[in-house]
């Protein structure tokens, strides 16, 4: 077997799998979205029907507060907390960033090394110091009890992929900057900005998903104030059965947006993850 015809079974054999990959991603989605436009009574039989007349009962029922809880609050809280924390980390990271990436210091590779080495801290073990903290400062139930946190875990990821995004701009265009009289202010705002729009774009998606889905801190946190969409899935489900049809049709409602976003974004997130990927 000559080496071209290895390297094209090899390539066959690769496509093979990802499409294995795809389908295998793709199942649960399609199941949750099947699952969601079927009539009452017909999303628990077995086997399942896949021939049906659809219907958007229950994403009526889930948005307008027909179902076991009104879900469509609780979306706004989600997006006002993602929205919040992806906001306050991408200040502070990108601060950080150009901090890392221009200024020279003593110990600045080390720090470095630090902040990353933070992503290996499982935030499960912070939970109860906040829970108390929150308790004793009286804003449980309050949206910065959950941004803050959110924005802090999301730091390190942050001030990494944006700190990869700013070398990549060359520095003699800030140089230049500086002789025509330019503030470090001007030139994040002016210069690193737009140049680093894909790293920028990148950190955002990958805050935005984590506080978009969270889930123990916004169960220990909240109460019903500022209680996020995640928790009122849990809702659908009870002590004498699940409402599947409510409980896939909220579902599609959360992960719709993330996909819608990561679909627009593709581009920009493409390209800060390459950034993010070379030293």
């Amino acid at each position: 077997m000559t080496t071209s015809v290895r390297n094209q079974f090899g390539s066959v054999i690769l496509r093979g799998l990802l499409w294995v990959w795809i389908a295998l991603t793709l199942v649960p989605l399609v199941w949750m979205f099947t699952t969601s436009v079927k009539p009452e009574g017909m999303a628990q039989t077995i086997p399942p029907t896949w021939i049906f007349p659809p219907t958007l009962d229950h994403y009526r029922g889930v948005l307008e507060g027909e179902s076991v809880s009104a879900f469509a609050p609780l979306l706004l809280h989600s997006a006002v907390v993602a929205l919040g924390s992806t906001a306050l980390a991408l200040v502070l990271g990108l601060m950080a960033a150009y901090a890392l990436a221009r200024v020279r210091f003593a110990g600045k590779q080390k720090l470095a090394m630090w902040i990353l080495s933070t992503l290996m801290f499982p935030p499960v073990v912070s939970v109860v110091p906040v829970f108390i903290m929150a308790g004793r400062l009286d804003i449980i139930d309050r949206y910065p009890t959950l941004i803050v946190p959110y924005a802090a875990f999301n730091l390190p990821i942050v001030i990494w992929t944006l700190r990869s995004s700013i070398r990549q701009v060359p520095e003699e265009i800030e140089d230049a900057a500086l002789i025509d009289g330019a503030s470090r202010f001007e030139i994040i705002w002016r210069i690193i900005l737009p140049l680093s729009a894909p790293g920028i774009a990148t950190a955002g998606i990958l805050s935005m998903l984590l506080a978009w889905n969270e889930f123990l801190f916004a169960l220990t946190l909240t109460r019903s104030e500022v209680k996020t969409a995640p928790i009122g899935i849990n809702e659908f489900t009870g002590m004498f059965g699940t409402q599947w049809g409510s409980l896939t049709a909220a579902a599609t409602t959360i992960v719709l947006p993330v996909v819608l976003m990561a679909l627009l974004l593709r581009r920009h997130l493409i390209e800060g993850l390459t950034l993010g990927a070379v030293k």
